[in-house]
């Protein structure tokens, strides 16, 4: 078996770590709610997931943010929020380059806020 480089996992869901953490949004009617997974990319035109910095798998960097987008009526991602960082800038920096890309049906929400939890975890192949 040979050792493959680290990839990343992106948790949208709460992860382990972010047991009490859960994807919420604030709807454009004004009323806030939890969102499963399903409910969120349901709603998102576009959800590009992050890569793992190539700085950050070589140095086995990890950790895990809550991160708020803020969106305008056309589903537009006005601004990021590191709400809680990460840890580590450079884990920062590429969820909040991601979630600048991010698009939603016009609309739907005002904000959201997503946990995400960054992990290496070697891969194995024969």
């Amino acid at each position: 078996m040979r050792l493959v480089s680290f990839m990343a996992m992106l948790a949208i869901a709460a992860s382990s770590a972010l047991a009490a953490e859960k994807t919420t949004a604030v709807w454009s009617d004004g009323h806030t709610s939890s969102l499963s997974d399903e409910e969120l990319i349901r709603n998102a035109l576009a959800s590009p997931g992050p890569a793992y910095p190539e700085e950050a798998q070589k140095a086995k960097m990890t950790g895990s943010g809550l991160y708020e987008l803020r969106i305008n009526k056309a589903g537009t991602i006005t601004s990021v929020v590191i709400v809680r960082s990460s840890g580590n800038d450079v884990l920062d920096k590429a969820a909040t380059t991601t979630f600048r890309r991010w698009r939603f049906k016009p609309g739907v929400f005002t904000s959201v806020r997503i946990p995400i939890s960054w992990s290496a975890h070697p891969v194995t192949t024969r």
